[in-house]
């Protein structure tokens, strides 16, 4: 992760200037920067990977704070008949206008489930349907990624900033809501918050004074 870690200035600068342009190049290199990412680290050897970025097709208009905005890892086969394949779904809904160093906690979380069913897979396939297993293997994942608080940090501030830019204030509040308070209790749980209290009072605090550049210079 330390090679990413100094494109995280150029985001911020990127942030302070034209933004639209921003997200436009964000989106465009998507994919790119996801295999990026993943290419970086190392997979299990047994299990072939397939990626998926895209939409949903039936959806319109899906922000990233809404319930099914949400990305995935599911086994597809575990055995030696029908081979050992895992497919990592990402939604272009949540995660297509961030940066490369915003992507990776994202990326780092569904790269540790691949880890987990590469492992167990018997436990991940449970999981889809027993709360319990989900719960564990959800909080395991999430206390892996702890070590990546820069990116953390990138991911937030540009979730918010770019759902202030698409449709104001309102929007940006229920993005800072998602993630302080109801990201943990959302899909099978275990997670934590995404935001610390500390960050969402300056956002509080930027939004009642009307200056998303106060939240900006506070990262």
């Amino acid at each position: 992760m330390k090679q990413f870690l100094k494109l995280i200035k150029a985001s911020r600068n990127e942030l302070r200037k034209n933004r639209n342009k921003f997200w436009g190049k964000n989106k465009r290199d998507f994919s790119k920067n996801i295999l990026r990412i993943i290419n970086s680290q190392k997979l299990p050897k047994k299990f072939k990977i397939y990626v998926v970025a895209s939409n949903f097709i039936n959806k319109k208009n899906i922000m990233p704070y809404d319930w099914d905005s949400w990305s995935s890892t599911a086994l597809i086969g575990a055995t030696k008949k029908q081979e050992f394949e895992l497919m990592m779904f990402f939604n272009r809904a949540r995660s297509e206008f961030l940066s490369l160093p915003a992507l990776i906690p994202l990326v780092a979380h569904e790269l540790y489930h691949v880890k987990q069913a590469s492992r167990s897979p018997k436990k991940f396939l449970m999981s889809v349907i027993n709360d319990k297993f989900s719960k564990e293997i959800e909080k395991e994942a999430d206390s892996k990624i702890k070590n990546i608080e820069e990116f953390r940090k990138e991911k937030i501030l540009e979730m918010i900033l770019y759902c202030y830019d698409i449709k104001g204030w309102s929007s940006a509040k229920k993005m800072a809501d998602y993630l302080y308070k109801h990201h943990k209790k959302m899909y099978g749980g275990g997670y934590s918050s995404e935001m610390t209290i500390k960050e969402y009072k300056l956002f509080l605090k930027s939004m009642k004074t009307g200056n998303i550049n106060l939240f900006i210079n506070s990262f």
